[in-house]
């Protein structure tokens, strides 16, 4: 009798529709396991299932960025922050919504919520650092880069792109001993970080190290990286090497960089 009424209770268990949460749960694992299309058919099972379910809408959300759908990913985010204004996930994500479309300043509304609801976190004040460079409010970028930096530290979990974008920044100002410290910082944790050698190379050259610029120019050249691209490193190593007097791999490196096309790269 037991069995059977196991049995029976496993039937009825397998049976039943999937609820809106169980969809977006699966969807979330798909996700994860990068099954896009999979994911994307699961949470629209979900918000079909409950359209208010804010989960959902932000997981949407991000397979619709990921497909560069951008106005879908605006409306879904937008209806996640209106059902949880509370919500520091939703909130983050319409600010990173607005600084992946280039708009910084409305960016910086969701994001200084989001920071509010959630003051320990790097990465919300990370993207704030972002959005006020792209708005050329250097001292504003530069309070929320340290910031996000000391939280990543307390959380035991640096983050080298976070190194690498503020030492870009200080080169841009000319504050070159900063930006040097943060690439070696990054270059002692990662010695394999690509964008880590760029920036050291076009210190190097900055501070008139031509052969070290060669150097770190050369490497970073022989890695992977999503984020510096080959186009920039042919054009470090033609200035490195046509200011170090070799002008045949000057004009190597600076054909290469004239053949590929620019590439923006967040």
């Amino acid at each position: 009798m037991r069995a059977a009424a196991l049995g029976i209770a496993l039937w009825l268990a397998a049976a039943a529709p999937e609820t809106a949460r169980q969809a977006y749960e699966r969807a979330n694992g798909l996700f994860v396991e990068q099954k896009f299309a999979e994911a994307l058919e699961a949470v629209n099972r979900a918000l079909a299932g409950d359209p208010t379910l804010v989960p959902a809408l932000t997981l949407r959300a991000k397979l619709e960025l990921a497909a560069n759908r951008l106005p879908e990913a605006r409306r879904d985010l937008e209806r996640a922050v209106e059902l949880e204004p509370g919500s520091a996930y939703a909130q983050f994500m319409l600010g990173f919504y607005y600084y992946l479309a280039n708009d910084f300043r409305l960016a910086l509304a969701p994001l200084e919520r989001a920071r509010a609801l959630d003051p320990a976190s790097s990465r919300t004040h990370f993207y704030l650092a972002l959005a006020y460079e792209g708005l050329a409010a250097a001292d504003q970028a530069i309070a929320m880069y340290e910031r996000a930096r000391t939280l990543a530290l307390e959380a035991r979990k640096p983050d080298p792109d976070l190194s690498i974008a503020y030492a870009r920044l200080l080169f841009t100002l000319g504050r070159y001993d900063g930006s040097l410290r943060l690439v070696d910082e990054v270059l002692v944790a990662d010695p394999g970080s690509r964008d880590a050698h760029y920036e050291r190379g076009r210190l190097a050259l900055e501070a008139g190290d031509f052969a070290r610029a060669v150097r770190e120019g050369e490497q970073a050249l022989r890695l992977e990286s999503v984020g510096t691209t080959a186009r920039q490193i042919h054009y470090l190593l033609a200035r490195a090497y046509g200011r170090a007097g070799d002008r045949e791999r000057a004009a190597e490196h600076l054909a290469k960089f004239q053949a590929s096309a620019p590439t923006l790269r967040r």
